[in-house]
């Protein structure tokens, strides 16, 4: 079977390469390999471009990759830099235990058209409801709260909330609900009620929601305000990035501005955020939290492996919400037993180490309802498997044929 393998793919680059030479000579092959003794549902493959020697600039958008069975793989080109050329293409396959696959990657031929995926990663700004930033895939859901959403409860109108926590929109259906909802929700159709596709019914408040972020100071945590700028970088059929700015807040003599750099990939539950912070001193010690809410759920970590689970009833259900980072990062975690009248203060800290004034981790959530997770076992299982991956990737190796 294996010889017979070898063989099938042999011929199968062979003719590929011999198809598009007329548009260009280089074919590569990219071999994906599974390390973990697990499968791996929607790994997502990252390729430099400046690895793929022979296609100009001009070719990136016409590159093409096919499995072994001639399958198209949709593939989508990022410019992580944000200097006008791309430099990254990404593509997802699923992975069995130890598995090996393989992918020729060539400029597509004169005569091939070209598949238009659906675009299942999607974030953008939402004027229509003030100016929330929402971001989603096919597993999750979620937003966070801009300055005219300040500035009405500095006006004194309820409507209006100060926070940089994260609200969840806990979804169970795989197609894109955040304009659909935000569309129905106009027209009378609250999204606070779940009419078959999930709901919001999460509290954020001035909590530190599904992984909002603070400084931490002397004898206090320092929380941004709502942020005060925007910009998307990417939407796609893979992944999703954007950016946020927040108002500068003081910590001692200092003044810090916060950035954070949010990426989504498709058939993850967990976004990754990357801060930054801008100021006249080095910043050494940050936390991401997770509401307590009512303080009823089960808290689970494993400080070795670098996570920390919140499991929690939700309406007629059950959520569960996560901090993920590199185990060397996490300095402490903190949960205290009694909850306080100040909301902003009911949470599970995450202490991370902040090296030259920049973190990341990820976050977010599994519902119940999703059908994906029975218990906080389940979810905790989906959290040790995440960590391992992210400390043994996937290996890729890439062959000019």
């Amino acid at each position: 079977m294996r010889r017979n393998y070898l063989i099938s793919s042999a011929l199968f680059y062979f003719m590929l390469s011999m198809a598009s030479c007329s548009t260009n000579s280089s074919t590569f092959n990219i071999a994906a390999t599974n390390p973990s003794d697990f499968a791996r549902k929607a790994e997502t493959i990252e390729i430099p471009l400046k690895s793929l020697t022979g296609f100009s600039r001009e070719q990136y958008e016409d590159l093409f990759i096919e499995d072994t069975e001639g399958r198209e793989i949709p593939i989508q080109l990022i410019d992580t830099d944000q200097d006008a050329i791309d430099d990254l293409l990404i593509f997802q396959t699923d992975l069995g235990p130890g598995q090996v696959k393989e992918f020729a990657l060539t400029v597509k031929r004169s005569d091939t058209s070209a598949s238009v995926p659906a675009e299942r990663t999607f974030c953008r700004i939402v004027p229509e409801r003030m100016d929330d930033f929402a971001w989603e895939n096919d597993k999750v859901a979620f937003r966070t709260y801009g300055p005219e959403c300040q500035e009405l409860f500095e006006a004194g109108d309820p409507a209006g909330l100060i926070s940089s926590g994260i609200d969840c929109w806990t979804k169970r259906v795989d197609y894109p609900i955040i304009d659909k909802w935000y569309s129905e929700d106009k027209n009378g159709k609250s999204y606070h009620v779940d009419h078959g596709e999930g709901l919001d019914a999460y509290h954020v408040g001035t909590t530190r929601g599904c992984g909002g972020t603070a400084l931490v100071g002397e004898s206090e945590y320092i929380l941004s305000e709502n942020f005060n700028a925007w910009k998307v970088l990417a939407n796609g059929p893979v992944r999703s990035v954007f950016e946020l700015k927040y108002p500068p807040v003081s910590m001692g003599n200092a003044t810090v501005v916060e950035r954070k750099r949010i990426t989504l990939d498709l058939g993850a539950h967990l976004y990754h955020c990357e801060v930054s912070y801008t100021s006249q001193s080095s910043v050494d010690l940050a936390a991401v939290g997770i509401a307590l809410h009512q303080g009823l759920g089960r808290i689970t970590s494993n400080t070795e492996e670098g996570w920390v689970s919140y499991w929690e009833p939700y309406g007629d259900s059950y959520l569960g919400t996560a901090i993920l980072a590199g185990p060397e990062a996490i300095t402490n975690v903190e949960a205290g037993d009694t909850l306080y009248q100040d909301e902003s203060l009911n949470n599970i800290w995450v202490h991370m180490k902040v090296r030259e004034n920049r973190f990341n981790y990820w976050s977010g959530f599994g519902w119940h309802k999703s059908g994906l997770f029975d218990s906080a076992e389940d979810w905790e299982d989906y959290l040790k498997k995440e960590s391992f991956k992210r400390r043994d990737p996937v290996q890729v190796k890439i062959t000019k044929n």
